[in-house]
Parts: C-alpha cells; sequence; structure tokens
C-alpha cells in the first residue's frame, strides 16, 4: 500500500516491475502512524499476502520504537536527506553467516 500523500510516476518503475526508490520525506508529508512530521521513509519489501511493496513515513518516535521489527522484515530505511540507513537499533548484534 503506498501513502495516500505519495505519488507514484510510472515512468520510475524498475525493469523488474518493481517501483522505484520514494524519495525522503518532504515537509509537507505528514506521517503515516500519527500527526508529527515524517523524518524517514520505510519501504518493506513484498511479503506472503502483499504482492508489492509498502512505504511508510514514520515520525522520529515510532521509527525508533520500530527499529528492530523493520530490520527483521528486510525494510529500507530512507531519512530527510535522501540517505538509505540502517535500521538495526544500536548496540544489536546481526546474526552472523
Amino acid at each position: 500500500m503506498r501513502s495516500p500523500h505519495r505519488k507514484v510516476n510510472p515512468a520510475d518503475a524498475a525493469a523488474d516491475g518493481q517501483a522505484a526508490r520514494p524519495g525522503p520525506p518532504s515537509l509537507a508529508d505528514r506521517s503515516c502512524c500519527c500527526p508529527a512530521r515524517p523524518v524517514v521513509t520505510v519501504v518493506i519489501p513484498p511479503g506472503p499476502g502483499r504482492p508489492r511493496s509498502a512505504d511508510l513515513l514514520l515520525c522520529g518516535h515510532h521509527y525508533l520504537a520500530s527499529r528492530a521489527a523493520l530490520a527483521a522484515v528486510g525494510a529500507s530505511v530512507i531519512d530527510v536527506t535522501g540517505t538509505v540507513v540502517d535500521p538495526v537499533p544500536a548496540g544489536s548484534q546481526r546474526s552472523q553467516k
């Protein structure tokens, strides 16, 4: 599900059929979780029962509270500068292969 505040340009679709990653949240956007200004755009990959990726605009509080869950599902996080950031909480360990 795409955020109702963000428009997707069909020309931005990637060759493999995946939608291109959205840019950073703008000041005009509102978070999906509360009335606060978003600080990150989260792209959740497709999964069982969800054939397409979903993007969420999260405020700082809800992003910090959700980092472990976002990392567990392999979400990508884009901050307000357009930089892709790691959703894994600081101090946590990723499984070593």
